[in-house]
């Protein structure tokens, strides 16, 4: 009885040590090289993060300089327009009048009484209040007694033409169609009139000239020329009643800070930026303004980007922000510059002639 339980206890360790007892080696996971695929840290090999299911570098080795590149195209409106003339020749002073403007400007096709409310459109024909007959005064209006014996515009009953009173003369309004407008004219098409540079030079940019001598050369919408510049008003009665002139152009004045973006307030009628004041203050703006969880948004100080305090989820390193940016006190920057040279790639400044309409060469600048 003995030697049989013997033979058992034996049998039970040469079969554990058989099967479990001894060891075995398993190969570890080899860490992911850059731009394979991951699901977390540890998968991706030193130096790099998972960032998107992607190993990733985090940081690189560039900081943020305070240089930016600018883009300069010149110092004097002739950078703009080379050898072209600025100004046209005296027949073409009314050229945008005659081929641009089919409605006078300054006009408002609103009730009139005479040409004198109209800014340089007409007082137009009204209607007889009891007929619809065109006029211009109330003694151009006589109803008409049609075969029934009534009057064929007006109220009351007739036998003949003298029974129906004259009616008085209404629904005058302005006629603001410009007697000028004419886009067949030979000056629209004359060369002398279009081969004009209209471009300025302003804040080392070429853009296109807006300014006046006249109503005639503004647009509908800022008919009024003030001081060379084309304007909407010059006071409040020339806007709708609800709104107020505000830098020569109509604005509707706010009451409350719901009718301003948000991180601004109302202030005596203008939405004023204020930024954030408090991290909950981001957390609750950032519902679903972001992928990522908009509990991480913090209120952070202004930058060089703003002059007011910014909502933003912090970055952690480099690999966390854009292309061209770097990780720099928790915001994501653009690396800068340090020679103009390295503008020009950012830039796409290349194969640049000053040819065709383009009669100026842009310059990348760092500064």
């Amino acid at each position: 009885m003995r030697n049989a339980l013997r033979a058992v206890v034996c049998s039970s360790v040469l079969w554990a040590a058989m099967a479990g007892c001894g060891t075995r080696e398993i190969a570890p996971k080899e860490a992911g090289q850059r731009g394979e695929a991951c699901e977390a840290r540890n998968d991706c090999k030193g130096g790099l993060a998972c960032i998107q299911g992607t190993c990733s570098k985090n940081d690189f080795d560039i900081s943020a300089e305070a240089k930016q590149c600018d883009v300069v195209e010149c110092e004097t409106t002739m950078d703009c327009c080379g050898d072209k003339p600025t100004e046209a020749p005296a027949k073409c002073a009314n050229i945008n009048s005659i081929c641009g403007q089919p409605e006078l400007p300054a006009c408002d096709q609103v009730a009139c009484d005479d040409d004198t409310t109209c800014n340089g459109g007409s007082c137009s024909f009204g209607n007889c209040s009891n007929s619809f007959d065109t006029c211009s005064a109330d003694t151009d209006c006589v109803d008409f007694c049609d075969v029934g014996g009534f009057c064929f515009y007006g109220p009351g009953a007739c036998v003949i033409d003298s029974d129906c009173a004259a009616g008085t003369c209404e629904n005058r309004s302005c006629d603001c169609d410009n007697p000028e407008f004419n886009p067949i004219d030979p000056l629209c098409s004359d060369p002398d009139c279009q081969d004009v540079c209209v471009l300025r030079c302003e804040e080392e940019r070429c853009v296109e000239d807006d300014s006046c001598e006249t109503t005639v050369d503004c647009p509908f919408n800022a008919p009024i020329c003030d001081a060379g510049r084309c304007i909407e008003c010059e006071m409040d009665t020339d806007c709708d009643e609800d709104e107020a002139c505000q830098d020569g152009f109509c604005d509707a004045p706010c009451t409350q800070n719901e009718e301003c973006p948000l991180f601004s307030a109302c202030m005596d009628g203008d939405c004023v930026e204020t930024g954030c004041t408090s991290d909950r203050q981001c957390v609750l703006a950032f519902t679903d303004m972001t992928s990522e969880d908009s509990r991480l948004a913090k209120c952070l100080p202004p930058d060089a980007e703003s002059d007011t305090p910014v909502c933003k989820i912090p970055c952690e390193n480099d690999g966390s922000c854009a292309e061209f940016q770097v990780c720099s006190k928790g915001y994501c920057k653009f690396i800068g510059c340090t020679d103009s040279e390295q503008c020009r790639g950012y830039l796409g400044l290349e194969n640049e002639n000053p040819d065709g309409d383009a009669l100026f060469v842009p310059q990348a600048v760092c500064r």
